[in-house]
């Protein structure tokens, strides 16, 4: 199989289109898992509040705002490790190199750490 130049860039784009699209879905998969976990585990002090919380932020939308983007701000910081540690560990299994890899797209990545952004429709 001849692979160009082009179409490895082409792939990677492709690549960096799907993993976007598969974050999104990933994140908010994480975000239940990890709420349903956490609820799993509250006393009734602690239940009591989190029903407190949700009703403040059902009343202020400044409040919600902001819980939403810190949520999403700690998912991404959570994410990025277990990520980078699943990256190394499956590129050792490919028997890959820093040689293999694209450095200018990590380097990209570095540069471009900003978490998801929440973006609350209007009730």
């Amino acid at each position: 199989m001849d692979i160009t130049t082009e179409s490895a860039k082409k792939a990677q784009k492709e690549a960096e289109w799907a993993y976007n699209k598969a974050m999104e879905k990933f994140y908010y998969s994480m975000l239940e898992v990890v709420f349903l976990r956490i609820k799993s585990h509250l006393s009734q002090q602690g239940l009591k509040k989190v029903i407190e919380m949700d009703k403040k932020r059902n009343n202020n939308e400044n409040l919600s705002v902001e819980f939403s983007q810190k949520t999403w701000a700690v998912l991404a910081e959570s994410w990025a490790g277990a990520e980078g540690l699943a990256m190394t560990k499956i590129a050792d299994l490919y028997e890959l190199e820093i040689a293999d890899l694209d450095i200018s797209k990590i380097e990209k990545l570095n540069e471009k750490s900003n978490p998801p952004q929440c973006k609350p429709t209007t009730k």
